[in-house]
């Protein structure tokens, strides 16, 4: 009797754990993005060939199993372009900062590409250009610009204007912009991220009041600006390509 009592009790025991076992959960597979934060994609950057410049990446968690640690790395940079650091782990979701070091670096645009890996998954790759350009990007445009006009009431003409440097970063004076006299100046405001420039509503002398906006090279410019005249008021809208 004790014996089929011991039986039956084994069986349930080994009945119980079988049952245990295949209701063991089995971790799902993580799902991630890696993204430029607040964008929706790695942004290409542009860094200053002296100085430094901050990527902020986020590790963003979507689905899974969320207790491995994602792992990202840097490569394909130049060797005088260094990141700091150039590989991290943390558990998703995560920020981290990349900081790029530069000191006289050569300029040219470099294909990169951060991989993140974790445990037992296949890594994921994320591709992004860094160019590196001038610390200050109106340095390349400094000097004689040879300008062309074309205006709604002016008409076509070329002139011969000036940019010159300032002491703030990325910005520069156009004297004689659009062929307005030896005495206008226009201040012009670059954006190294993205190749474009600016310029905010001013009076640039000899009654004339401008505003526009355009794209840079290091080479040239284009520039789309609209100028109104005083007392008169009268106004004209202008395309002036700027070549170096």
């Amino acid at each position: 009797m004790k014996k089929i009592v011991l039986s039956i009790l084994m069986l349930f025991v080994v009945a119980t754990a079988a049952i245990v076992s295949c209701d063991k959960a089995i971790p799902v597979p993580v799902s991630y993005l890696v993204e430029t934060y607040q964008d929706t994609f790695v942004r290409n950057i542009y860094i200053p060939d002296s100085g430094n410049f901050d990527m902020r990446i986020l590790v963003q968690f979507l689905s899974g199993y969320n207790q491995n640690k994602i792992t990202l790395k840097i490569t394909g940079l130049p060797s005088d372009v260094t990141v700091t650091p150039d590989t991290v782990a943390a558990l998703p979701s995560y920020v981290q900062d990349f900081v790029f070091y530069t000191n006289h670096a050569t300029h040219g645009t470099y294909n990169c590409t951060i991989t993140g890996s974790t445990s037992g998954e296949p890594s994921q790759s994320y591709n992004f250009t860094v160019t590196v350009i001038d610390a200050n990007c109106a340095t390349p445009l400094i000097g004689t610009l040879t300008g062309s006009n074309a205006c709604s009431i002016a008409g076509k003409f070329n002139y011969t204007a000036t940019a010159i440097a300032t002491a703030t970063p990325d910005q520069m004076v156009i004297n004689n912009f659009g062929g307005y006299g030896s005495n206008t100046n226009a201040t012009v405001y670059l954006n190294c991220d993205n190749d474009s420039l600016s310029i905010p509503s001013q009076n640039i002398g000899n009654g004339t009041t401008l505003s526009g906006y355009g794209t840079y090279t290091s080479t040239g410019m284009v520039i789309y600006y609209n100028a109104t005249k005083t007392p008169t008021g009268g106004s004209d809208n202008c395309t002036a390509i700027f070549t170096k």
